[in-house]
């Protein structure tokens, strides 16, 4: 699960400046529209795996993936327990 999900991060990388490229291309309406025609036809033949959003947060201490804090990138069940610990500097568990 989670070298898949280090696999698509890779694929992303490779194409992330050809996919946004081919995407300004694509969306620019001052062109013409057979050339944005091909520009979406490239785009869809890049690999699926390649897109950002097909990548998943994984709290990096307990490789959970729902509820990842991003700033942190660890759970919430985590967060809270080191929260409560004192480990995260600046962070107190709140009470009136």
């Amino acid at each position: 699960m989670i070298r898949s999900d280090y696999k698509r991060r890779q694929s992303f990388a490779l194409n992330e400046a050809k996919r946004k490229a081919i995407q300004s291309i694509a969306s620019n309406q001052n062109l013409d529209v057979s050339l944005r025609w091909w520009a979406q036809l490239e785009k869809s033949k890049l690999p699926r795996q390649s897109s950002l959003s097909r990548a998943h947060n994984h709290c990096v201490e307990t490789n959970r993936s729902r509820s990842v804090i991003s700033f942190y990138k660890i759970s919430r069940l985590h967060f809270r327990r080191l929260a409560s610990k004192g480990v995260l500097p600046g962070l107190r568990k709140a009470c009136w």
